[in-house]
């Protein structure tokens, strides 16, 4: 059973307590609530809800029309989507040049559709962004709720409309704590000897590198460390959902092998390099 056909957050009036509440009475999904609902020990307004709004939860799945319950899950659940979502699902991940929008830029975005990856980097082709995102239902980050998406749409004048999986919260409430780069390691996934020690700051001076010497090797540099943090979110979603599913004894997702971003080849030395002498490339102060 999918983990959505044992979802009550959707309905007005039911949110995590009660939801757990009824999957203590022992509900299996919408149908078995449906049929046993009488017999259930619960509130008779809740009671009526739920024999109101389940057949249209019902009805919805059926016919495939899963753009319902995106309109209807809270952002605490969305994750409980990605199965229906898998084609419309895209991973992202922003590098920019300081953390306040109103005095910084975007250098790169990353993005992966579980299929391809697109980058888009500044002064080259981040115009075609917008219509890229437009293809897309989900999109998954690690903290863009409070980052990346804000950024995004105050860089670029406009309001995103796709749901949001943000990992830091999912995984958060799993008991996966800190920064992606440690969730990671927590996870068993490694970067390579070459991302050792590389993180925003690092992304910082390969960017100011490169334009200040249109090093071709940094911006690969910049462009393959970006796409770590964007492809392996596949691999983060999916652990996170299967952890939620094992719990509710719904069927889990089927790993995929981490995504290789070899065709950007990072430079260990000129990474080095900027490690131990960062000063003429560090950024600027934001105050």
């Amino acid at each position: 059973m999918d983990l959505i056909k044992k979802t009550f957050q959707h309905i007005e009036g039911i949110g995590p307590k009660k939801e757990s509440l009824l999957w203590e009475e022992g509900v299996i999904d919408w149908e078995d609530t449906l049929n046993k609902i009488d017999y259930y020990a619960m509130p008779g307004s809740i009671r009526e809800v739920l024999k109101k709004e389940l057949p249209k939860s019902i009805y919805n799945y059926k016919s495939k029309n899963y753009n319902y319950f995106l309109k209807k899950f809270p952002p605490s659940i969305t994750y409980r989507l990605y199965p229906l979502f898998m084609d419309k699902t895209v991973f992202l991940d922003i590098e920019t040049t300081g953390i306040k929008p109103s005095k910084a830029h975007i250098t790169v975005i990353g993005c992966y559709d579980g299929k391809d990856i697109r980058v888009f980097v500044h002064g080259r082709n981040e115009h075609e962004f917008l219509d890229y995102i437009k293809n897309y239902s989900i999109i998954v980050t690690f903290n863009g709720s409070c980052f990346d998406i804000p950024f995004l749409e105050r860089y670029f004048a406009t309001t995103i409309k796709s749901a949001q999986i943000d990992l830091r919260f999912v995984l958060k409430d799993l008991g996966y704590t800190g920064g992606l780069k440690k969730i990671e390691q927590d996870v068993g996934i490694s970067r390579g000897d070459d991302m050792e020690g590389v993180n925003g700051y690092t992304a910082v001076l390969l960017w100011n590198y490169y334009q200040d010497t249109k090093d071709e090797s940094a911006i690969d540099s910049l462009i393959h460390y970006n796409l770590l943090d964007t492809v392996n979110l596949e691999h983060l979603l999916c652990l996170a959902y299967n952890k939620y599913a094992e719990s509710s004894n719904c069927k889990l997702l089927e790993y995929k092998p981490l995504l290789s971003v070899e065709n950007y080849k990072p430079n260990k030395k000129l990474i080095d390099a900027l490690h131990k002498k960062p000063y003429k490339y560090s950024p600027k102060s934001e105050d």
